[in-house]
């Protein structure tokens, strides 16, 4: 028996910018309990990374869940603990066969062989590898193979400005760690935001985002090469009369800071996210999960039914992914609303409202199927009181069986 030849085109670099990710029970915990690497990620989880604050641009805090400070998310938002980038990538990889991975490769282009059965990888050394029935494009915004199924580019989300980090914030920033917290912390006004996450290694990850056009950067004519001038520079632009607590999370961040534009488009290879969901590996590790289940259900016959497959996955892929683009949409919309954090802890409420009435409605089908049985209970009892006042004469009365009842002529 043979297996079709499988190359899956990834990133050999750990992504250390951005925050802390949440996994989720359904799709990312889990895609890692079928890898079996489930109670590595346990180790490394943090469950008190959930907790989420929210304060105005004044400083006024609107929502603080450590402390029980106005409305609390709604309970399916639970169960998702956090960990850092790099030890997921680490304790995935570690999983795998010792020689599964090639370093050093980078993928230019995937060509058709001459077969058009197969496909063949280029790389930039002049390499050229051949002979692969199926080529998974893990490789990201910019993927290389995204092209042989689609002609759909990157675009701009709309939203941009500074990421920086705060190393060893307790330590260095004992103000700045406090108002963090232990997860996120988000400083919501009209439009922008200054957002805060906690990391496994005591630094806080901060972005000082908003809406503002593609070309924001060459318009501002802020010197960008002299970061800490800058830093001051672009806060004074855009965040002038906001809380000095918000202003300080960027002012007094690493050096090594960087502009980044936060591009978007639908999917990473096949469904890039902006960040504002908490989605995007969730998404990705559950495509991973259903994309080898289905490899694997068609293992001893993948000559005939992979493509079959394939195109089940794709199809179901992409009506989770509409679902999940929906959500970061919504939440880029809460981030950056002209409201403010108020329209955040708003979304809250409806969502707990929503919530107790699904439980209360639930409560009164679980009350109202109870009464029914009640009756249907009752009535069979009268029933056979009934049946007992019948005169014996002629007539033989059985002790019922179950919910019936049954009369004997003699």
């Amino acid at each position: 028996m043979t297996y079709p030849k499988i190359a899956i085109v990834g990133d050999r670099y750990a992504r250390t910018q951005g925050g802390t990710l949440d996994l989720h029970e359904g799709s990312a915990q889990l895609a890692l309990k079928e890898a079996g690497v489930y109670e590595q990620f346990l180790a490394h989880a943090r469950p008190e990374g959930e907790v989420l604050k929210i304060f105005d641009a004044t400083g006024k805090v609107l929502m603080d869940e450590s402390e029980g400070v106005g409305v609390k998310r709604p309970s399916a938002m639970n169960n998702r603990p956090e960990i850092d980038r790099v030890l997921l990538r680490a304790l995935l990889l570690d999983s795998l066969a010792e020689d599964s991975v090639k370093w050093g490769m980078k993928l230019v282009k995937v060509e058709p062989h001459a077969d058009n059965e197969t496909y063949n990888l280029h790389f930039a050394s002049g390499q050229i590898e051949t002979g692969f029935d199926l080529v998974v494009g893990a490789d990201g915004a910019w993927s290389k193979v995204r092209p042989l199924v689609t002609d759909a580019k990157p675009f701009y989300s709309g939203i941009s400005g500074l990421d920086v980090k705060l190393s060893d914030a307790n330590k260095r920033n004992p103000d700045l760690g406090k108002r963090t917290g232990g997860g996120m912390c988000l400083t919501l006004g009209p439009n922008k935001g200054i957002l805060a996450q906690r990391n496994g290694d005591g630094a806080v990850r901060c972005y000082a985002f908003m809406r503002a056009a593609q070309s924001w950067e060459k318009d501002s004519e802020i010197d960008f090469s002299d970061m800490e001038s800058a830093k001051e520079e672009f806060l004074e632009r855009y965040f002038g009369d906001w809380d000095q607590g918000a202003k300080d999370m960027v002012l007094r961040s690493d050096p090594d800071s960087l502009l980044r534009s936060m591009i978007a488009l639908i999917g990473d290879a096949a469904h890039l996210m902006t960040p504002f969901a908490g989605v995007g590996v969730n998404a990705a590790m559950e495509d991973s999960l259903h994309l080898a289940r289905n490899i694997i259900s068609v293992k001893d016959s993948w000559h005939t039914n992979l493509p079959a497959a394939l195109q089940k996955y794709d199809v179901d892929m992409f009506v989770r992914a509409e679902e999940y683009a929906k959500q970061t949409w919504m939440y880029l919309g809460l981030f950056f609303h002209e409201r403010g954090g108020l329209a955040m802890v708003e979304h809250f409420e409806q969502a707990q409202a929503r919530e107790a009435a699904a439980a209360a409605e639930e409560v009164a089908k679980s009350k109202e199927l109870q009464t029914q049985a009640a009756r249907e209970e009752l009535g069979k009892e009268t029933l056979e009181t009934e049946c007992s006042k019948v005169p014996a004469a002629g007539l033989e009365i059985p002790t019922p069986v179950g919910a019936g009842f049954g009369l004997h002529l003699e």
